[in-house]
């Protein structure tokens, strides 16, 4: 685990103490949400539904997870090579995205797995913790542009206006970005690396959240006939629960997002909970297994 001065060095306070509260009030906000959710449906029929799935559905889910998670690594790496003086290993790369999966787990909100800084080759600490703050933020723009985009269709009564400048906003933060690095001298050098990297982030964004709108259209299509369309929209809104840090991996939070926009389109809430549900096994836990063998086996560098 990192020290003390690691710590200080991006201006963080160490306090394990108010850490530990932290994470347990938002985990117990995690259990509250799927109590209450639990209480409204019928669980039993969710879990039913999640063990139902056709084994040759999973197997399509897990590569199809697979290919997402290739292109968060590639995500990683494009967010590390900003750093002119970055060094490419990508073997290391690799790994230390990997460790970063299970820690996603350890704090609310995915922030903890800013520890796989400690697991990479870097000019500084604080280049890589950066490159983790362009990594998370283009993730975010991702699931924020669709999110915008979706609303524009699902929600009629909001002035088109609104739903436009919502949508250009989100589109237009990545050029935002590149403008903020011209603000500082010793920033500048950043804009020409950023400029041949940061559409391939976003390449990688937008193919990791269309691979995650088929999956889960894929579980929903396997038990109700819905459009792709449909589920789309839905499931990118339902998506924006992920940018809202209060919950465990966005447990419940996520599976209350669903059962709102999902029974527009005549998906059941037990249907809406088993499919959130069953991605969140294949996309999250599985990979988290996997990265975890990594955490054990790996030295800090």
């Amino acid at each position: 685990m990192p020290n003390n001065r690691e710590f200080r060095l991006f201006g963080i306070k160490h306090n394990k103490f108010s850490k530990a509260v932290l994470y347990f009030l938002k985990l117990a906000l995690s259990a509250y949400i799927l109590w209450r959710i639990a209480g409204k449906i019928d669980f039993g029929s969710a879990l039913q539904g999640m063990l139902s799935l056709p084994l040759g559905l999973v197997i399509l889910l897990i590569c199809l997870s697979a290919v997402r998670h290739i292109a968060q690594y590639h995500n990683w790496l494009f967010a590390l090579s900003i750093n002119p003086a970055f060094t490419k290993h990508k073997r290391e790369v690799l790994q230390s995205y990997l460790i970063g999966l299970p820690l996603r787990f350890a704090v609310p909100g995915g922030h903890a797995s800013i520890g796989k800084i400690f697991f990479i080759s870097n000019s500084s600490r604080s280049a890589s913790f950066w490159s983790t703050a362009l990594e998370r933020g283009f993730m975010t723009w991702g699931t924020w542009t669709f999110a915008a985009l979706a609303a524009v269709i699902y929600y009629p009564q909001i002035p088109l206006w609104l739903r436009v400048l919502a949508v250009f906003f989100c589109a237009a933060l990545p050029v935002i970005l590149y403008k903020l690095l011209s603000i500082k001298a010793n920033w500048r050098h950043l804009q020409t690396p950023y400029t041949k990297q940061a559409p391939r982030m976003m390449g990688m964004q937008i193919s990791s959240n269309l691979i995650t709108y088929l999956q889960y259209w894929l579980i929903l299509s396997s038990v109700l006939n819905i459009g792709w369309w449909q589920s789309a929209i839905r499931m990118a809104l339902t998506q924006f629960s992920n940018s809202i840090p209060i919950t465990v991996a966005g447990l419940g939070l996520r599976e209350s997002f669903a059962i709102h926009f999902l029974k527009t389109a005549g998906i059941s809430a037990e249907q809406a909970v088993s499919a959130t549900l069953s991605l969140f096994f294949i996309q999250d836990v599985l990979p988290a297994l996997v990265g975890t063998w990594f955490l054990i086996k790996a030295k800090k560098v």
